[in-house]
């Protein structure tokens, strides 16, 4: 055995051939762990790596249609209205909280299958609610390809929008508010829409929306022809039936309107001399039904038609003006010595007027 000998600081140490082997082997070894450890820390390729190198999009034109150019892409909509929170008479807008779908086929996607894209990515038939109002997105902008290269965009949208108001048998007044959902970038040459039937309706609940009614909800495919493109469009058109509850006017308007009306009849039973009592009587009948009508002035935005409480309002003022009208007609028979017929007046009176505001509320409510 070879014997090599090493000097360090005038010191003699020997250093045999063994031991160079044993340093050599250990040293190995140790590099050999440390590449597994190393290989086992880092970490492998994983799924979603994976699945985020497939779903990665190329040559895909977003504003061309998928499809050939002379057959229309078919657009199934669904429309859950899931509350309605508020009806503004004043405003005339309906505040709403609404799921909304839409689907289509993209054959340059089928590759894509479980994939999930913005919506800038991908070519989208654009659909919008187009009443006026201020709507809220409330989930993310993004898109899911499904099997066979369908496309699937699911939203929540809520807030207020402006529909078409007719108010003429109100408080007794049934509402059809259209909501249309219309594609202005492409025609019905382009897109075509259909119903999601399972996804279309009302959710089965009661709405937070104060004195209404939700009876129910109808989806209904339309063609509607825009001039401004002149050219057909394929309309979504939601129709969302409201019932007013009358309760609340009935008890806060129509009450109290009836005792005015009936307070003013006490001068039936005054004697005609008294001519400063029935005046009183009447006059303050007439003051307090004008202020009325100013209290009630803003449950309604102004109108070029009359409701049916602006025509009883107005059936019953010219009814307390009548009865102020007889009174003093009677104290003028009084002064006159034609007491008797002021009496008989009034006794006809007695019975005339309540029949004459039977009549005309049956006239006004009824027919």
């Amino acid at each position: 055995m070879v014997a090599v000998k090493r000097v360090f600081g005038g010191a003699k140490r020997e250093v045999t051939g063994h031991s160079v082997m044993d340093f050599r082997t250990k040293a190995w070894t140790g590099a050999v762990v440390a590449l597994i450890v190393v290989s086992a820390l880092s970490p492998a390729p994983t799924q979603a790596q994976e699945s985020d190198d497939r779903c990665e999009l190329s040559d895909i034109q977003t504003d061309v249609r998928p499809g050939s150019s002379d057959t229309p892409v078919a657009v199934t909509i669904g429309f859950r209205l899931i509350d309605v929170t508020d009806i503004d008479d004043v405003n005339q807008t309906i505040t709403v909280d609404v799921l909304s779908s839409q689907s289509w086929v993209d054959p340059r996607l089928t590759a894509f299958e479980g994939c999930q894209f913005e919506l800038s990515e991908v070519w989208t038939p654009q659909v919008d609610i187009i009443n006026s109002g201020r709507l809220f997105k409330r989930l993310g902008e993004h898109i899911e390809i499904l099997a066979s290269g369908r496309v699937r965009y699911v939203q929540r949208i809520s807030g207020s929008l402006v529909f078409a108001y007719y108010a003429q048998r109100f408080p007794f007044d049934r509402h059809k508010i259209d909501l249309l959902l219309l594609s202005l970038e492409y025609g019905e040459r382009d897109i075509v829409f259909d119903i999601d039937e399972e996804l279309t309706g009302k959710a089965e609940r009661v709405f937070n929306v104060p004195n209404w009614n939700i009876a129910g909800l109808e989806a209904r495919v339309e063609t509607m022809y825009m001039d401004i493109y002149d050219r057909d469009h394929s309309a979504f058109n939601v129709i969302i039936y409201a019932n007013r509850l009358p309760n609340f006017y009935i008890w806060r308007v129509f009450m109290p309107l009836v005792l005015i009306v009936m307070m003013s009849w006490a001068v039936f039973w005054i004697d005609p001399a008294q001519v400063g009592s029935q005046i009183a009587m009447s006059s303050t009948s007439m003051l307090t039904l004008i202020a009325f009508q100013f209290a009630m002035s803003n449950m309604l935005p102004p109108l070029n038609y009359l409701t049916d409480l602006d025509k009883f309002t107005a059936a019953s003022t010219l009814l307390v003006f009548l009865a102020l009208i007889e009174s003093v007609t009677t104290s003028y028979l009084v002064s006159n010595d034609r007491r008797e017929t002021a009496l008989r007046a009034d006794r006809i009176c007695r019975s005339l007027f309540p029949l004459a505001l039977v009549v005309y509320t049956g006239l006004i409510f009824y027919l």
